[in-house]
């Protein structure tokens, strides 16, 4: 995933933490330090009520892992390969390879995480029972075990794409026979719940100060782009399954010579209208030039400066075949955070194949219907 970076790997799944983590990890340390645990226990020095708020951070976002992994799990038992989990501190994406087959193995994969989640609360809070009430030790797992409960029961809420929401399309699947049309549905629900979340989180924002509010209007934004993005990424999968490469591709390619300066690249940006252009000198692919890479060029440097200096050279390149399965490529791109692919037969450019060609392709579908 863009913006991310590994940590580790454990059964074999690459553990990788997104780089906003960072900043929520900030936000959420000063929420507990300078309001929650001050509430909780008065006079104590303020390094200690920031050591709280680090710690407690830090717990959750292992609670976050195990939910994540319990997910994972379930989903390789079942047959569904899993590479990596992305982290974030209130949730994390298991990128499973592949959607469930059947409705029952959705429902298993979707239930665990957030019986994982209550496990961990009811661990939590009979520790707490156990510990005298008066250590500030206390306090961190007592929030710890609500966190977690609360975690779990959200995640019950039947808005996709939380497990709940997952629960849902199960069903509406198993009903329906239709795994699209029932995600379609999850995904109306979901995002009724997350303008919810989202306007009650202003109502405690503005109407009663608490900076809590903030937390509901991320959650709720969240909530609504993930399943958006969700529907979007399950349309392209249904409707390009099996689509050769060569029928989306862009076959108006139209090449550059790298000797060419970027004075006149750019005219050719203007008259064409091209995000790209391979370069190639006598019929050999050299490279490839972008409007972002001229872009990063200072105008009066660009009349000296050639497309050789600032190509991505032919050998940095994804390179695909015309017969190959779009939905496989496109993939690998969003994977590999690629805009665009060659596509090649023989030797011979044949197309370009871009997250702008495949998007176009998708609005189209979903305007006009794909639901079969």
């Amino acid at each position: 995933m863009s913006g991310s970076f590994p940590l580790f790997r454990i059964f074999g799944i690459t553990v990788e933490i997104n780089a906003s983590w960072l900043i929520v990890f900030a936000l959420f340390s000063f929420t507990l330090a300078q309001q929650y645990f001050p509430e909780q226990m008065r006079g104590l020095e303020p390094s200690l009520y920031w050591s709280m708020g680090i710690i407690t951070t830090m717990l959750i976002f292992i609670s976050v892992l195990l939910h994540e992994l319990a997910h994972s799990l379930m989903a390789i038992k079942e047959g569904i390969p899993i590479k990596r989990i992305t982290l974030f501190i209130f949730g994390g994406v298991a990128q499973m390879e592949q959607e469930p087959k059947l409705p029952g193995i959705e429902l298993k994969i979707a239930l665990v995480g957030p019986a994982t989640s209550l496990v961990l609360a009811l661990v939590a809070w009979l520790i707490f029972r156990m510990l005298p009430p008066d250590i500030v030790l206390n306090q961190v797992i007592f929030f710890l075990a609500r966190l977690n409960l609360i975690v779990g029961l959200i995640n019950l809420i039947p808005a996709f794409p939380l497990d709940g929401g997952r629960v849902l399309r199960a069903g509406l699947w198993q009903i329906l026979h239709n795994m699209l049309r029932a995600t379609r549905i999850a995904v109306f629900i979901g995002s009724i719940f997350a303008f919810m979340a989202i306007g009650f989180g202003l109502l405690l924002l503005f109407q009663f100060a608490l900076i809590w509010g903030l937390w509901y209007i991320f959650l709720g934004w969240l909530l609504y782009q993930s399943g958006q993005a969700s529907y979007t990424q399950l349309v392209f999968q249904q409707t390009f399954k099996g689509v050769p490469v060569k029928n989306i591709m862009s076959t108006n390619v139209k090449s550059v010579s790298p000797q060419l300066n970027l004075d006149q690249v750019l005219d050719l940006f203007y008259t064409h209208k091209f995000g790209a252009f391979p370069v190639t000198e006598n019929g050999r692919l050299m490279g490839l030039i972008t409007l972002n890479q001229l872009r990063d060029v200072e105008a009066e440097q660009r009349s000296h400066t050639t497309v050789q200096q600032i190509m991505t050279k032919a050998s940095d390149l994804v390179i695909v075949s015309p017969d190959r399965d779009a939905v496989d490529v496109m993939m690998r791109m969003a994977a590999q955070n690629m805009s665009r692919v060659l596509v090649m037969d023989n030797q011979r450019i044949v197309g370009i194949l871009s997250n702008t060609d495949m998007m176009k392709l998708i609005n189209m579908h979903m305007l006009l219907g794909t639901e079969k």
